[in-house]
């Protein structure tokens, strides 16, 4: 990865998906009770939703050092890589033979947890496409997300908060972004939002039923992106021209923020302990949020 940005995102993040899988690799290995299907002593498994080319997806799997199972989850499939614009997938190549070239550390025994990439929608999960998680029931399964644009986030949040994946998953790392992007009916605690005020419909001036509210989040989160605007942007936002351009900014980082909380919400409600990390510099990304997310005892 050239972009050092990337990099130095990735780095961060790492730091957050090592912490969970210690925390799975302890839980389930006091509390779990063994079943038909496993035993308290299998490993955790990392299971990358929407990865995409797999860059994050490889570089947990190489900073484990191979150590634990990862899937690489995305309803694309892979293509070849192009000699025209160098783009790539990262995932590794099962012919190639990995060492481990930590020098401060001796050379690793046995054999690779496997790498799996797996192409479904993790809204529709079949039979089928559990087959590699099989061994990490009972709450094994550390779930990551790294910049889903949109609703792709909530989408995974409320798929990891039911059957078939809840008895599966026993941590959780979001990275959102592009808020902005997300359609009212994906996001996933409209609840919470009405209960703070907003997104509740009403009649508008002619006659017909209106909600702006989340409209007007998607503009104000938009605007808090930008450093300035140009003349020809949102030159029709009667908001904009009300608030002004620092004052909008500042409601739309409130607006991301109040989304992120009604997602934590979310997941307490369905068993999880959970916080909110800035997890890097804001200089390095606007969306330097993750949702970190643990389930509790017997649930």
């Amino acid at each position: 990865q050239k972009k050092t940005s990337n990099r130095l995102q990735i780095e961060s993040l790492l730091k957050c998906v090592y912490d969970l899988v210690q925390h799975v690799r302890l839980h389930t290995a006091t509390d779990i009770v063994s079943s038909t299907d496993t035993s308290p002593s299998a490993p955790p498994l990392v299971l990358d939703i929407g990865a995409g080319k797999a860059l994050f997806t490889r570089a947990v799997y190489e900073a484990l050092d191979r150590k634990v199972a990862v899937i690489a989850l995305d309803s694309r499939r892979p293509k070849k890589a192009s000699l025209k614009t160098g783009d790539m997938f990262y995932d590794p190549d099962p012919t190639m033979k990995h060492e481990n070239t930590n020098n401060n550390s001796s050379r690793r025994e046995g054999k690779d947890e496997p790498y799996t990439r797996v192409v479904a929608d993790v809204r529709y999960l079949a039979a089928k496409t559990l087959v590699p998680m099989k061994t990490a029931k009972n709450g094994r399964v550390v779930a990551i997300t790294k910049h889903l644009c949109g609703g792709a986030t909530d989408g995974s949040i409320m798929a990891l908060c039911k059957e078939p994946l809840m008895e599966y998953v026993g941590a959780c790392c979001f990275a959102p972004c592009c808020h902005q992007k997300t359609r009212k009916d994906q996001y996933c605690n409209i609840p919470f939002l009405e209960s703070m005020g907003f997104c509740r419909t009403h009649i508008g001036l002619r006659g017909g039923v209106q909600d702006t509210d989340f409209k007007n989040f998607g503009m104000l989160i938009s605007v808090s992106r930008a450093k300035d605007l140009q003349d020809w942007e949102y030159k029709k936002s009667h908001l904009l021209n009300l608030l002004g351009f620092d004052r909008a900014a500042q409601l739309g980082r409130q607006a991301r923020r109040l989304f992120e909380e009604g997602r934590i919400r979310y997941l307490r409600q369905h068993g999880f302990d959970v916080k909110l990390v800035r997890y890097c510099q804001e200089t390095i990304t606007g969306d330097n949020l993750a949702i970190i997310a643990t389930k509790r005892p017997n649930n």
